[in-house]
């Protein structure tokens, strides 16, 4: 139990930080470390190493005050998956499995959170799930009083032959002309990211594999923008690519983008989803992008370049993803190496115009 507050930061428009993002940047260390406390108080006794594997797997439960339940409301299945990652690499320091399942404090005067050990054989909590928007408040009813008041105050209509067609015929508008004037301007769509133009359809597939290497599935990468998640019902969120029996992805994980890199063609990989990445020795930030049409603008520090045959790690735990060259034949992962066409030199000698 802890009564810490994330602390909040003032907007650009001098409004509060939602709650939300003060949590998931304060709260969340804490959280761990709380998860990390109470794991290593579970083990202080001694238990017999032929004991220790027949434990079943042990459940943690965050329970978030209501304010703090409903602001994580959206992504509490991706903030469990975090959440669970970060408990199983903790318990293997003991050999013990854990997972943890948020849940939604039934009072508002409950600390921010409290992490606690569900009893053996009680069933996991209900899903903190978002609550509907209250009921716009009834329009005030006009008394009769003041009805007539306002119907007597009210100027009369004008003549016809005041009207402001009076001594002309009406103009004939066009229902296709451009509106300038009391008309707000549309927002903008977000800008399409872009990808190599040379994009050889058929060339690639994905392929999603266990530790030892065993491949569960195969897809074809049939876009130079492909986005790769987990399978889902909301068309919103819903990947390009979705991978089945896979909880530790987000439901829009990554977006894979055909590009070049010295010569070389492979994918600039952006982690849009809530876990870290891993390539290697690298390892990638997830952006929590949310949903909405794909937008990767201020995304590259969340991305990284791979090339064909490399293994990108979805937390820590998996899966393990690889973009391969088809065809079957020896080197096709090896990278392909593509012509850069350079931009032609501007002539100084040109006539110059402006």
């Amino acid at each position: 139990m802890t009564d810490f507050t994330p602390a909040t930061r003032p907007t650009e428009h001098g409004s509060e930080e939602p709650l939300l993002d003060s949590f998931l940047r304060e709260a969340i260390p804490e959280v761990k470390l709380a998860l990390g406390d109470l794991i290593d108080r579970d083990n202080s006794r001694a238990i017999p190493d032929k004991y220790v594997k027949l434990l079943p797997l042990t459940t943690l439960v965050v329970t978030l005050r209501p304010d703090a339940a409903q602001a994580v409301a959206p992504m509490a299945a991706e903030l469990e998956s975090d959440l669970t990652d970060s408990v199983m690499r903790h318990g293997s320091l003991y050999d013990r499995d854990y997972r943890v399942r948020l849940k939604e404090a039934g009072q508002k005067g409950a600390p921010l959170f409290r992490v606690s050990v569900q009893a053996a054989g009680q069933p996991d909590p209900e899903p903190i799930v978002a609550a509907p928007p209250p009921p716009p408040p009834p329009a005030p009813r006009e008394d009769a009083t003041e009805f007539a008041a306002r119907r007597d105050s009210a100027p009369a209509a004008p003549p016809v032959a005041e009207t402001l067609f009076a001594g002309r015929s009406p103009e004939f508008v066009d229902p296709d002309a451009t509106r300038v004037e009391g008309i707000a301007p549309s927002r903008p769509e977000p800008a399409a990211p872009k990808a190599a133009p040379d994009f050889p359809a058929g060339r690639y597939e994905l392929v999603a594999e266990e530790d030892d290497g065993t491949e569960l599935e195969r897809f074809p990468i049939t876009q130079a923008i492909t986005t790769v998640g987990r399978q889902t019902e909301n068309p919103a969120l819903r990947s390009d690519i979705q991978l089945s029996n896979s909880d530790r992805v987000s439901r829009r994980q990554l977006a894979i983008v055909y590009a070049h890199r010295d010569g070389r063609a492979g994918f600039d990989v952006y982690n849009l989803g809530l876990n870290a990445i891993h390539v290697g020795e690298r390892e990638v930030s997830g952006a929590n992008a949310g949903k909405g049409p794909l937008n990767l603008d201020g995304m590259e520090p969340h991305s990284l370049f791979v090339e064909p045959g490399q293994a990108i790690r979805v937390g820590g735990h998996g899966p393990i993803i690889r973009i391969r060259g088809t065809g079957g034949a020896k080197g096709a992962d090896e990278p392909v190496e593509v012509k850069v066409v350079p931009e032609p030199e501007d002539d100084p000698d040109k006539t110059q115009f402006g």
